[in-house]
């Protein structure tokens, strides 16, 4: 958010120790401006959607999103003995996901909702449609186009369909992968271009099946790409990826918080697998939802998140009954760490 001269503000302003230096509905003048900055206040460009700010979200049609699921599904058993595929055997997944994606739009279906609402669901299919429209939402967070957003919809539901050729005892195996099962895996994203190759998706929906799990280090596969060889549109698509295998239950372990997975998406950024310009306003919009919640940390106390850096998500000041304002970020530690969760 750009801090002017006359504007009011929305919140509270904190020091980075926790001091309180500007009330919300202050009239920004000269004199705050000078003190902000003699505090070192880092003013961000981002500014948090304001449709996302204390917003009820709407809820997801189960019977369209049953529907959708069915044609994954069916999907998966088509696929079976098959190298390629044309249009007419993924166009009513096609069709019906666009429905779903126009119903989340529409009703602006929040991520921890879509999250919380469908997590008992088998795993691969609803990664398919969640990873769909997680990236959306992200591209809406960008300020992205309603078309990009619905181009990233589909890149990803189709962006896993190379698992459909995987073992699924592989896939669902309870315990850790044997390094064989693991390159095994690693093949989805050149089985999942393969299949679509004849099909008239849009070539960057193709490259995004091919080069999702590549990373900017070059540490990803198949191919270890880096940097700009990797499409800005695919990094947003890592990003969702990524954020819902977190959060998804597994047959291996539980899901996890959304504290723990903002935690690891930082991680990633912090070794230059995933790109800080997505995943700082993704994360930043995660947390601001948590703003107002009263949340239970591990020493038994209650607290609230007071203020949120952007370039540290993870690490707000937090508001604790009877105790000053803790600023993790100062404490080095994150949310994740302190939450009883």
């Amino acid at each position: 958010m750009e801090l002017k001269k006359g504007m009011v503000l929305k919140e509270d302003i904190y020091s980075l120790t926790g001091v309180l230096l500007l009330k919300k509905g202050t009239v920004l003048k000269d004199d705050h401006m000078h003190y902000l900055s003699r505090h070192k206040i880092q003013i961000q460009e981002y500014d948090q959607p304001k449709d996302l700010i204390g917003k009820k979200f709407g809820e997801l049609n189960e019977v369209v999103y049953r529907s959708v699921y069915s044609s994954v599904q069916e999907l998966q058993r088509s696929i079976s003995g098959k190298s390629k595929l044309d249009d007419n055997e993924i166009q009513e997944m096609v069709d019906t996901f666009q429905e779903l994606h126009e119903e989340f739009a529409i009703k602006d279906i929040g991520v921890l909702e879509l999250m919380e609402r469908f997590s008992e669901d088998e795993y691969l299919f609803k990664h398919s449609i969640n990873v769909g429209l997680i990236a959306s939402k992200i591209g809406r967070i960008l300020k992205l186009s309603e078309k990009h957003q619905q181009f990233l919809a589909s890149m990803g539901l189709f962006h896993d369909v190379g698992k459909f050729k995987i073992d699924p005892m592989i896939l669902n195996k309870p315990s850790r992968l044997t390094d064989g099962e693991f390159n095994l895996i690693k093949q989805h994203p050149k089985l999942g271009y393969d299949l679509l190759s004849k099909t008239s998706l849009h070539p960057l929906i193709l490259e995004g099946v091919l080069k999702h799990h590549e990373r900017l280090n070059g540490t990803g596969y198949p191919n270890r790409l880096n940097g700009d060889s990797i499409p800005f549109f695919i990094r947003i698509l890592s990003v969702a990826d990524t954020f819902d295998a977190i959060c998804s239950n597994r047959v291996y372990r539980s899901s996890m918080s959304i504290f723990y997975a903002v935690d690891e998406l930082i991680k990633e950024v912090k070794q230059n697998r995933l790109d800080e310009a997505i995943v700082l306003p993704f994360t930043n919009s995660l947390m601001e939802l948590a703003k107002g919640k009263k949340i239970t940390l591990r020493n038994g106390k209650v607290g609230e998140i007071l203020h949120i850096d952007f370039k540290y998500p993870n690490q707000p000041i937090l508001e604790i009954q009877g105790f000053k304002p803790l600023n993790l970020q100062k404490e080095n530690l994150t949310l994740n760490q302190v939450a009883n969760m």
